[in-house]
């Protein structure tokens, strides 16, 4: 059987089944044996090679594709481990906050603080108990300076009517004295 032109571009453009396909229908049969043209054969040959060729190229271009894809991966990896450690170290700094030049953890830095502010409203309350316990024993010691000066004044007005009529009395006495003396010396 011969071939064409367009024979030989529809095996050009056949898959190698198909060419085989198209060759084993194409050939003559002698006593229960297929008999093939050489050319044909050695045309199957050329499209196995040209395919083994293009899927050698493509297996190579895999494996370059391959290898470019696992360096890609590898640089991944490490950004994304450079970015892991930067990430973690912002959340430390975003979970921080300075305090006298030492980053310390947002919450112990909030139960510092919370402790200081207690502190200070503890002492708070101590301080206007204490002021205002003060204000009370100084307006009872007022009070009682007070009441104490009140009677001190009553008792030193007291005292010096007392004074002054001991004085007078005294005077009386040291009068009839001198009354009696005069009437004695007068007697005599």
């Amino acid at each position: 059987m011969g071939y064409s032109q367009d024979d030989v571009s529809d095996e050009v453009n056949q898959s190698i089944s198909g060419y085989y396909k198209y060759l084993f229908e194409n050939s003559e049969t002698y006593n229960a044996y297929k008999v093939f043209k050489i050319s044909s054969i050695n045309a199957l040959m050329t499209k196995v090679q040209d395919t083994l060729r293009v899927y050698k190229q493509n297996i190579a271009d895999g494996k370059t594709e391959i290898t470019d894809l696992n360096k890609n991966i590898e640089n991944l990896n490490q950004k994304i481990q450079e970015l892991d450690l930067e990430l973690k170290e912002t959340q430390k700094v975003a979970g921080s906050i300075s305090f006298i030049g030492l980053l310390i953890p947002k919450a112990t830095y909030n139960i510092i603080l919370w402790g200081i502010i207690g502190g200070l409203v503890v002492l708070l309350v101590i301080a206007y108990g204490s002021h205002s316990r003060s204000l009370k024993m100084y307006t009872i010691a007022r009070k009682e300076f007070t009441d104490l000066n009140e009677e001190f004044e009553e008792y030193r007005k007291t005292s010096q009517e007392n004074k002054v009529k001991l004085g007078r009395e005294l005077q009386t006495e040291r009068n009839k004295v001198a009354e009696l003396k005069s009437r004695i010396a007068a007697r005599e």
